[in-house]
Parts: C-alpha cells; structure tokens; sequence
C-alpha cells in the first residue's frame, strides 16, 4: 500500500478529475434530481441521496487505473453515492462499511470550499479543502470522517467506493452481500 496512505490513513488528490468535468457531472446529478426527485439521505437527513447514479459508476470503472496507481494496490469496484448538500447541513463523525475499503470523496461544485475531517491513525483531526475536481482518498473502514455544518450554500459532493483485490473485504466487490438501502 502507499506509504503515505498507511501513514495517514488518506492522500489528496487534486484535479482528480478536470473542474469542467465534475461541473457538468454535478449538472447531471441536479437535472436527475428535478426530474425525479432523489430521496433523503438516511446519514444526512433531508439531503438529497442517490446510489450508482450511472455516470458516477461510469467514473468509478474508469478511474481504476489511476485509484490502483495512487494506492499501489489492486482494487476492485463496489459502488457510488452522492449527495447535495445545501446550508447547515452537517456529516456525522463515523466509519465506512466493509464495501467502503478504500474511497474517494470527490467534490463535483460548491459555491464555497467545504472541508472534510479525517483522524490519522495517531487520532490527529486534520482538515482538507477541496474545489470541483479535487478528491480526497481514504481508508474508510478505519478512518473516523466528518463535516462540520456547511456554511456556504450548497456542495455537491459523490463518493467512489472500492475493495482491495486481496484484501479480506474483497467478497464485497460490486456491493455484493448489500443488506440495506443507505450508503
């Protein structure tokens, strides 16, 4: 595994994909959502949710290469989720499930930059900043995250999920074995 990962329990990825990209995908998500309405989050009551939206798993097979790269493991996909967060709204502190081995915060449009909170294995809380485009890798299973209450008035926010090949959580790939309708 990555060094630094392993040591952080996280890296940043700038530019994970290009600001005009996750803009127009964050257009497709809003468009979807005045169509159908998305359903309220079960983490993030009230914020509108939805699991593999087909252009995020789109995102989610392509970005393998490059998620292999930065983590120095193989993976295998397990599945996406979203959400549009609007003012106030707040991330509770907790871990990922076992699809959520490795992932990928990504944020897609905010009017202002909203940071995501990470605890080290050393149980240091750190803060990362994150424009459209830029992604934040973690460990999910094993890194406590949160947000504070957003202060701005939106952020558009999709997160790619992934299994270590070999790792003892890879009978999860594809979501397998998904017990339930929340992330």
């Amino acid at each position: 595994m990555n060094e630094l990962l392993e040591a952080c329990n996280y890296l940043v990825v700038p530019q994970f994909i290009s600001r005009e990209r996750a803009l127009a995908l964050a257009k497709a998500l809003a468009r979807q959502h005045e169509k159908t309405p998305l359903p309220s989050d079960t983490l993030v009551p009230g914020a509108p949710a939805v699991y593999d939206f087909l252009p995020f798993v789109r995102l989610l097979i392509e970005k393998i290469p490059q998620v292999e790269a930065l983590c120095d493991e193989r993976v295998l996909p397990t599945y996406t989720y979203a959400r549009l967060y609007s003012h106030g709204e707040a991330l509770p502190d907790h871990l990922d499930r076992d699809a959520c081995e490795l992932s990928l915060t990504l944020n897609l449009d905010a009017d202002e930059p909203w940071p995501i909170w990470l605890k080290t294995p050393a149980g240091e809380a750190v803060s990362v900043r994150q424009q459209p485009g830029d992604a934040v890798m973690y460990l999910g299973c094993r890194t406590p995250h949160w947000r504070e209450p957003l202060v701005g008035q939106f952020c558009t926010q999709v997160f790619i999920h992934y299994v270590f090949s070999f790792g003892h959580r890879a009978y999860a790939y594809f979501d397998k074995k998904r017990t339930s309708n929340t992330y």
